[in-house]
């Protein structure tokens, strides 16, 4: 017998995949009724996960195949996202409300670094948190300027702005670049990628280092053009930009801020020289200030603002390939809101903060079973 005329042996005339029938709907089997006989539970698990196959013409010999797997990740390691839900840690954390503060997890711990709060008000101080409900004031008035993109890189916390600054446990700061080649930004990223920090996201340029003190445009005009307020994130190897603005008036103009128009195409990256889109236009409406995570092998976008509405988001979409999008929406979630703050720490997602006008100083933690 060969490896179709036994599944259809299994399955009878239905030809529903077992991976399909035993996860339909993101509910285990035990949770699902069958019409018809019950399959019996080991030739699901068998066939579900590829474990075991005997194949005509090796003699019935069976043959030890490698866990399935969906973008990467073990088919028994996949999270299942229905049963997941938004937590409120605390409504109203210990540092001031604000939008625009920048994240880090370094040493155990998520930092708060600055932030925005209403007329144009810069906060300067510096926070940290082992389970965001108990936040401890690190700094008053840190040195970097204000705004700084954080990374962590070489074992240490960085503040990148117009000047390069490190720090090996938070308290003390040490200069090593005066002025960065690229100058002062507003509403790039940094992250770490192939081993370098990379500058990108505000602007059409592209830049790396490998020590924070010498850095290497490897693009000066990035197809997607002078970009700012975009959403940026390492996934799958690739660097990824998505959405954000460009300066100019949208046709017809948009209700927000009319001097700018915003996108919702997807660009990616291995190397930051050449960018491919991948797509022009999401299932998610054009927007900038929104933040993207990696979390359970996956690109997450939370929030941001819809400028041709002139309204906050409060959506949440998930994407293993950049590609294909799908919404998350569980019953209990945060309220709309721009420039949160992410990260990715102790196995959950987490929204902290942002603009809802007023700003904030919530916590919220999403945990989905199986994410690592």
């Amino acid at each position: 017998m060969d490896y179709a005329t036994a599944i259809r042996a299994v399955l009878g005339s239905s030809g529903v995949s077992p991976a399909r029938q035993f996860m339909a709907n993101d509910e285990p089997i035990t949770t699902r009724r069958w019409s018809g006989a019950v399959l019996p539970l080991a030739a699901v698990f068998l066939f579900l996960i590829g474990l075991v196959r005997a194949d005509e013409g090796q003699g019935g010999e069976l043959k030890i195949m490698q866990p399935a797997t969906v973008g990467g990740t073990p088919v028994s390691k996949q999270p299942v996202f229905g049963s997941a839900a938004w937590v409120k840690v605390t409504d109203a954390a210990a540092f001031s409300p604000r939008d625009t503060a920048e994240d880090a997890v370094f040493d155990g711990r998520m930092w708060l670094s600055n932030g925005y709060y209403h007329g144009n008000v810069l906060y300067r101080d510096l926070w940290a948190s082992t389970d965001g409900l108990t936040w401890a004031k690190i700094l008053d008035n840190t040195p970097y300027d204000g705004y700084s993109e954080m990374a962590v890189f070489d074992g240490k916390l960085w503040a990148v702005k117009s000047s390069v600054w490190c720090t090996e446990g938070g308290v003390v700061w040490r200069q090593v670049l005066d002025k960065t080649p690229f100058g002062e930004r507003g509403y790039g990223e940094l992250v770490v990628h192939d081993g370098k920090m990379w500058q990108l996201g505000s602007g059409a340029d592209v830049w790396n280092t490998a020590d924070g003190i010498h850095w290497t445009c490897v693009c000066n005009e990035a197809p997607y053009g002078d970009r700012a307020a975009s959403a940026v994130v390492v996934h799958d190897g690739k660097l990824w930009l998505m959405g954000g603005r460009l300066r100019g008036e949208n046709t017809p103009p948009d209700k927000g801020y009319k001097q700018y128009t915003t996108f919702n195409d997807i660009w990616c990256s291995a190397d930051g020289a050449n960018w491919a889109r991948v797509v022009e236009h999401a299932p998610w409406s054009p927007r900038m200030w929104f933040i993207a995570k990696e979390y359970a092998g996956e690109i997450w976008i939370v929030g941001g603002y819809d400028n041709a509405n002139a309204a906050n988001l409060g959506d949440v979409w998930h994407s293993a390939d950049g590609q294909d999008w799908k919404a998350f929406a569980p019953e209990t979630t945060f309220s709309p809101r721009h420039e949160p703050t992410l990260y990715v720490y102790d196995h959950s997602l987490w929204v902290v903060a942002g603009n809802s006008w007023p700003v904030k100083n919530d916590v919220w933690r999403l945990t989905l079973p199986g994410a690592q």
